[in-house]
Parts: structure tokens; sequence; C-alpha cells
């Protein structure tokens, strides 16, 4: 049986890793991210490993476009067995002078975006009986830091949010699952003055994924937190 994987994020860093990986493993591709050109050439490389690909680019904060994007996965490819939640942004400042408008931007995406993805697949994955979800946190998630409000704020509350789904849809079959990465190598890290190459790979996070994907009905890994072996 086929499977079809639905990405957000897809056009670099660990959405782009994780669609290579599935791709590997012969998933059908649905992606999603705002850079069009990007956007096909990882369609493109992953379509080297003889699998169907889709994209569609556009903005998360659109939920008109998030809607159609799931229909169309689901009418293109009869379903979406892994939804995985990949986009996101950082914005970095004291909330003494935040940014409000920046700080909307952020939680649209690390949250919002997230939530009404989860709402739009989850009836269907319902009628399936199956379906996983991954939603990429980060460990900010769990920390504090000077600077983070907003960034972090948002990851408290997709694990939180996370957590709950679990409850609400285990019995259904269906795993939910949140990964908190520590420092990632990508853009979201490149303004830190941090080693790149102390840092976690976008492919290790595409292990956890592939870890996730291949676990058995019997259990789900609803955590799976990832730090660097050596602090960048």
């Amino acid at each position: 049986m086929s499977t079809t994987a639905f990405i957000t994020g897809a056009t670099r860093g660990i959405g782009e890793a994780i669609a290579l990986r599935l791709a590997e493993q012969g998933y059908r591709l649905f992606l999603l991210g705002r850079d069009q050109e990007a956007l096909e050439n990882v369609a493109a490389a992953c379509r080297q490993f003889n699998v169907e690909v889709d994209i569609a680019h556009g903005d998360l904060g659109d939920e008109s476009y998030m809607a159609q994007s799931v229909e169309r996965a689901i009418q293109g490819f009869g379903s979406i067995d892994v939804l995985v939640n990949n986009a996101g942004a950082a914005h970095r400042q004291a909330t003494q002078s935040a940014d409000l408008s920046a700080w909307r931007d952020v939680m649209d995406l690390n949250f919002n975006a997230v939530m009404f993805l989860c709402r739009e697949s989850l009836p269907h994955m319902i009628e399936k009986k199956r379906g996983t979800i991954i939603n990429i946190s980060s460990i900010s998630g769990r920390n504090t830091n000077a600077g983070g409000a907003i960034y972090c704020a948002s990851k408290h509350a997709l694990n939180g949010f996370s957590g709950c789904m679990y409850e609400d849809v285990r019995e259904h079959g269906i795993k939910v699952c949140t990964i908190m990465p520590g420092f990632v190598d990508t853009g979201l890290t490149q303004d830190l003055g941090l080693n790149a190459a102390a840092m976690i790979q976008p492919s290790d996070i595409a292990d956890a994924v592939q870890y996730i994907v291949s676990a058995s009905s019997n259990c789900c890994p609803t955590e799976i937190v990832i730090r660097p072996q050596q602090r960048p």
C-alpha cells in the first residue's frame, strides 16, 4: 500500500531532508513552501527515487491555501498518511521592545498553522483509522531564554497542543509525535555565531522521522528530544 506524506516548509533544511528521506523510503509526497523555485527543485530531487510528488507554494498564514492543499493531497493521492508540520520562524527580541506584528507572524506560523492543518487532516485519518502527525518543535518548548519569548511561547504551545491531540486521537490508531531539537544547522541558526559543524544536522531529524513512521502500531513515541552531542 502506497503511503503519502504531507510536509510543510519543504524547500530547505529540515523539511528538505525529511522529504528526501521519505522519498527514499517510497512515500508519495505533497510538499508545501513559500519559494516555488526551491520547492520545484526539492520535488525534482525526490522524484529521482521514482515516487509521485505534488507541490503547492503559498503562505501558511492563509487558511484557504492550507485547506485547499489538504483537499488536493487527499483528492490526488487518496490519503494523507503522515503529516509533518515543519515550517517555522524565529524572531528574537526582548519583550519590552517587541515588534508585536512580527510576534503574531511567528505565532501564526509556528502554532496556528499547525493547529489548522491538524484539524483539516484528522477527520480523514480518523475515517481511515490510521495516520501519523509529526510536529517539529524545539528544545525551546521546554526552556526559556532572554530574547526568546515569542519563539519559546510558540513551541511551548505546540508541545502542549500535541500532547492533548494525542490523547484525543490515540484510540483511532493515530500517532502524534513532537520532535524537540536543540541547535540545528539551518537558516534559523546562521546568525547566532555558533559552530555549525557541532550542531545537529537536518539529516539527524530525518532519522527521527524515519524511526517514528516505522514504529510498531503497538506504541507511539510521543516526544523525542535531540541535542547536539557537543556544545556548538
